[in-house]
């Protein structure tokens, strides 16, 4: 009997590796009989896991998962931990399949430490592949790739060609997400080769439907068309409803015929109506929008939009890590963009239409900032429990440190800067991934509400007025705020145009970094092309809304609060020209990532202004930041400075928490590869923005002195990542930062004279500054000194 279980179970994981999925559950019922017979049931865990991986395939995930939770109780209770480990990758995997992304990571890393325990971190390439998937589902693209490639050398040594299938599939698709077509097809073909030769047939189809996507993408639709039909034909002679549901979906998006993309859109609801698949769920809602919105059909296009969204919201709702809930969105925001296309539309013929457009353009930005903001997310300082992990951390850091301060010296060769960025970007990966499998330093609240966006219709009592823009694929849009009346502008100017001013102004802030002299002597010809540019973007940005924007003079401003989008997040709008006169003449300006981030910073009281940390470190390139800290700190009355040896990270925790003001006049160092790693310098090290969430700042004025402070990447949902938004997602509720390198004498000037009007007027903040700016203007006419 024990023979004949053997043999039924091989033969079933035999039939299940070749995608022979009726005949495998057979062949384990019969194992599963023989073992009872036997009484032998330490190897149940073992059916119950094959089993449970045939239902994964045939879409039952639910199933799936129970039977694998069977298996993982019944190998630890009888001590088969490298089985009971097993039961964990596939737990982890069915979690995932229902977007249960939390879940199945802490499976995986359940499964890591058994794996540890024993020393068989080695053979686990399936952990690898597993984490992997979470992964590239959360669209972390560098640690997928990172995953896949290690279990792909892994399998490669052990010669378990299935498994290294899985690994070179799991590649390409990280690959083609980041456009790497040539070598994803490349990779693809070799996986659909082992596939092929194990006579495998539904991952072969797995991997004939993503070099159908290539084909697609590269250009040529009716090859991509023909090869994912023949796939379709291959699955349609078995029970493979998942592989169904994949082919039908593709081919939806290969057609172009609205009866073809019907046809297969209407097989994939049939599918998905008897799979639990949520993951996939909102795909095909967003394609059923997109497809009635192409075909003039807004009435039947709004509710799939809407429904695709919602299921968005929910899945992302189980990400705990702040990374990881801000990459979640980055092949997403295609339904919310249509969703907005499809308001925008009705505003032409119904103006009472633009609230439901701008809360639908609002859903779409900083999301996971508002998260921290209103403590959905709580990130502590992260130290490693594992001794070697925190060993390993502290080496990274060394190291990453040691890189930013050779950033400094500016006698670098290209060669030289070109090797230190490659270093730089290796440590900050390596940090990353150390971040992010240890992931015990982030807390998840689901019972605490995010601000609900529908209370930014009801203004009536702020005196400010909101101007929104929205970038929806070339066009910029604008929604404005007065009161309670919301107003809609379209057709402002193409992106394309905005980033080819920007780069102009980019270029006139550079020439500033050259010698002193040539600036002084040439200083009315760097006046009058820089205002060129700066009345083009005026032209653009504000001009065409002007008139809905309510009067204002130099003495008489009115608050407008400006929510950038995508690029303009680095636009000097207060510094843009009408001709006669700069924007911040008539405005007083502040800006926020989102008008519900401005929103719930607007609510929380204001603090005292009492108690300050002020903060400088002495440097060559910044010769004046200590004076500059001396200065300020005399208008602060209950003011801490910290300058030079007491300047250290340490000393930052521990002080700045009770803190109502917080100024930091030191080095700034934006990473734009990795704007998570862009840094503040200090004595003992580099404060990176990852570090800066888990400061306590609730409520506090923060000023960041630096050079390049407000610079940021702007990722997927307008998270505008970098400094600025660390500092805003650990509390800060009003924010002064620099948009490029400061001149560091007329920074100090600026600043002192911001904190004494300030001392004076501790609550009129954007006024205070916008009067201190001005002043500056006075001495210093052109925009780079004082915008």
């Amino acid at each position: 009997e024990l023979l004949a279980a053997r043999a039924s179970q091989n033969q079933g994981v035999c039939y299940r590796l070749m995608g022979r999925y009726k005949e495998a559950l057979q062949a384990y019922e019969k194992a599963e009989q023989h073992y009872k017979r036997a009484d032998v049931f330490d190897h149940m865990g073992d059916i119950h896991n094959n089993r449970g991986l045939i239902l994964l395939h045939l879409g039952r995930v639910s199933d799936a998962l129970e039977a694998f939770q069977t298996a993982e109780a019944i190998t630890a209770a009888s001590g088969r931990t490298l089985i009971q480990a097993q039961s964990l990758f596939n737990i982890g995997d069915a979690q995932l399949m229902l977007g249960h992304y939390r879940e199945s990571l802490a499976a995986l890393d359940e499964a890591h430490h058994l794996l540890d325990a024993m020393g068989k971190l080695a053979q686990s390439y399936n952990l690898l592949l597993q984490r992997g998937h979470v992964y590239l589902a959360l669209n972390l693209h560098p640690e997928a790739l990172a995953a896949y490639s290690e279990a792909e050398e892994a399998c490669r040594a052990s010669g378990m060609k299935y498994y290294l299938g899985r690994a070179l599939w799991g590649k390409g698709m990280v690959l083609t997400a980041e456009r790497h077509l040539t070598e994803a097809s490349t990779v693809f073909a070799e996986a659909a080769n082992l596939f092929m030769a194990a006579e495998n047939a539904p991952m072969f189809c797995t991997v004939q439907l993503e070099q159908a996507n290539i084909l697609a993408l590269q250009g040529d639709e009716t090859t991509a068309i023909d090869l994912a039909e023949d796939v379709l034909q291959l699955i349609q002679k078995n029970e493979w409803p998942v592989q169904q549901l994949y082919t039908h979906l593709r081919l939806a998006d290969l057609h172009m015929e609205p009866k073809a993309i019907q046809h297969h859109l209407k097989a994939a609801q049939t599918l998905l109506e008897m799979l639990a698949l949520p993951h996939l769920r909102y795909r095909l809602q967003q394609r059923w929008g997109a497809f009635y919105w192409s075909q003039n059909q807004p009435e039947q296009a709004r509710p799939w939009l809407e429904a695709a969204v919602a299921e968005i919201e929910q899945l992302r709702g189980t990400v705990a890590q702040e990374v990881m809930r801000t990459s979640f969105l980055r092949d997403k925001t295609i339904a919310y963009e249509q969703l907005l296309q499809l308001h925008l539309a009705e505003c032409e013929q119904n103006p009472t239409a633009i609230p439901n457009a701008f809360l639908t353009a609002e859903r779409a930005k900083s999301r996971t900032l508002l998260d921290l903001i209103n403590g959905v997310i709580t990130i502590r300082d992260f130290v490693p429990a594992d001794e070697a992990i925190a060993q390993k951390q502290q080496q990274l850091e060394a190291d990453l440190n040691a890189v930013y301060n050779a950033f400094l010296d500016d006698t670098l060769t290209t060669a030289e800067a070109k090797e230190l960025e490659t270093k730089a970007r290796q440590l900050e990966q390596s940090l990353r991934q150390l971040r992010i499998h240890a992931g015990d330093n982030i807390s998840l609240n689901p019972f605490t509400q995010a601000f609900s966006p529908e209370s930014l219709l009801k203004q009536h009592s702020r005196p400010h007025t909101l101007l929104a823009y929205h970038i929806l694929q070339d066009e910029i849009v604008a929604f404005i705020s007065v009161k309670d009346e919301m107003r809609v502008v379209r057709h402002l100017a193409s992106a394309a145009a905005i980033q080819t001013q920007l780069q102009q102004l980019n270029l006139q802030w550079q020439r500033f970094r050259t010698n002193p002299q040539f600036i002084q002597r040439h200083m009315s010809r760097l006046l009058q092309s820089t205002n060129r540019i700066l009345h083009t973007l005026y032209q653009q940005l504000i001009q065409p809304l002007r008139h809905q924007l309510p009067a204002a003079s130099i003495n008489n401003p009115h608050p407008l609060v400006i929510i950038p989008h995508g690029l303009l997040h680095q636009l000097p709008f207060h510094a843009l020209f009408d001709g006669q006169q700069y924007l911040i003449e008539q405005y007083e300006l502040s800006y926020a990532p989102s008008a519900t981030v401005y929103q719930a910073c607007w609510e929380r009281p204001l603090r005292p202004l009492e108690k300050a940390v002020v903060i400088a470190v002495e440097d060559p390139l910044i010769p004046a930041a200590t004076q500059e800290a001396h200065q300020i700190a005399e208008h602060l009355s209950q003011a801490t400075l910290l300058t030079n040896e007491q300047a250290t990270i340490p000393n930052l925790r521990q002080i700045v928490t009770k803190a109502d003001v917080l100024h930091l006049a030191t080095h700034g160092l934006f990473r734009a590869d990795n704007p998570i790693f862009s840094a503040l310098k200090l004595h003992d090290g580099w404060l990176q923005a990852a570090d800066v969430l888990s400061l306590s700042l609730a409520g506090a004025l923060v000023t960041l002195s630096a050079c390049e402070s407000g610079r940021s990447q702007i990722d997927a949902g307008d998270e505008v990542l970098g400094l600025a938004r660390a500092f805003m997602g650990a509390g800060a509720a009003t924010l002064v930062v620099s948009l490029w390198l400061v001149q560091d004498e007329t920074t100090a000037v600026l600043m002192a004279d911001w904190y004494s009007r300030l001392k004076q007027n501790p609550q009129q903040r954007a006024a205070t500054l916008r009067h201190a700016q001005l002043a500056l203007k006075e001495a210093y006419p052109h925009p780079y000194y004082w915008a």
